[in-house]
């Protein structure tokens, strides 16, 4: 009855092409057999070529599970191009998984040597073009192990709080999907510091809920008023702020504390009725960072998760 809930939700089907886009992974979820129930409507990003020679091919097959295997919380199927998927239990409480998210393909670290993906194109079980399988490898993403956890992490719990809006309508606890969003974006951007702080409404007050590489002596006990200081200022005017080194808006500047920091982002996280729920702050000192060489790329990848993230706040 869940699952059917989940196969006629449009919400559900744009918040998982809204993720597929700016993960540029594919996205889909089954049943507990295997058999699909939410295929969003895109291509690209490998799934055409899985789908003819992955794991992907046995989609729908009562085989299909049986080509994963555990890897921690999730399942993990690796193909012979060393082209992962992973499989996130849908279920309720500690029931049974009721369906799964399979996420992928991807590649985790490194890709092969293209002298190996011509071997295996070269199989004659396959009848692969090689030229068709370039095609495909270019699309597929190359993460880290720490960027393909934070990933995992964060469509997990959105999994579980999607399960809950589907079945109970009531509100839902979001710490889980505020800390997976920092480490998500932090893994994304390459920064090293970084913060989500929560609006009490009641206060008008910024407050700090789950912070990274920074020193708790200094932010113990803070909160910043709607208004005050960058944080303050994003979430009173709903906008983002780009901080550059050497490139400062001068209506911001005399409220940077730290002007060893070469890039950061402050983004406000807004839901679907555009109210703040509180701030997004990441920041880094490397040159090298890809905060600070591809900033632009950056806010707009992490107000799209935002965006997708903003049904569940």
């Amino acid at each position: 009855m869940i699952l059917e809930k989940i196969k006629d939700s449009r919400r559900l089907e744009q918040i998982l092409l809204n993720f597929i886009e700016v993960l540029r992974i594919n996205m889909l979820v089954v049943d507990a057999k295997g058999t699909p129930v939410l295929v969003p409507k895109t291509s690209g990003y490998g799934f055409h070529g899985s789908s003819q020679w992955g794991i992907l091919q046995y989609l729908g097959r009562p085989e299909f599970l049986s080509k994963f295997e555990a890897e921690g919380p999730y399942l993990k199927a690796i193909d012979m191009f060393g082209f992962q998927c992973f499989a996130i239990p849908i279920a309720i409480q500690s029931f049974a998984p009721i369906g799964y998210l399979i996420v992928g393909p991807v590649i985790l670290n490194k890709a092969l040597d293209q002298e190996a993906y011509r071997r295996h194109a070269m199989d004659p079980d396959l009848n692969m073009n090689f030229a068709d399988l370039l095609e495909y490898l270019n699309e597929i993403r190359v993460l880290s192990f720490n960027s393909l956890k934070s990933t995992l992490d964060l469509l997990f719990d959105l999994s579980k709080y999607a399960l809950k809006m589907n079945a109970t309508q009531k509100p839902k606890p979001m710490d889980l999907i505020f800390i997976n969003l920092l480490d998500l974006s932090m893994a994304l951007t390459q920064a090293e510091y970084g913060s989500v702080m929560l609006l009490n409404q009641t206060s008008s007050e910024l407050k700090m809920l789950v912070f990274r590489g920074i020193d708790i002596e200094k932010i113990k006990n803070i909160s910043v008023k709607i208004g005050d200081g960058i944080a303050g200022l994003a979430a009173q005017e709903k906008k983002p702020f780009v901080i550059n080194d050497g490139d400062l808006n001068n209506r911001i500047r005399h409220l940077l504390k730290k002007p060893e920091l070469k890039s950061s982002l402050v983004v406000p996280i807004l839901n679907d009725n555009k109210d703040v729920m509180g701030v997004l702050n990441i920041s880094t000192r490397r040159e090298s960072s890809r905060l600070n060489t591809q900033a632009p790329e950056m806010l707009e990848s992490l107000e799209r998760i935002i965006t997708a993230l903003s049904g569940s706040f």
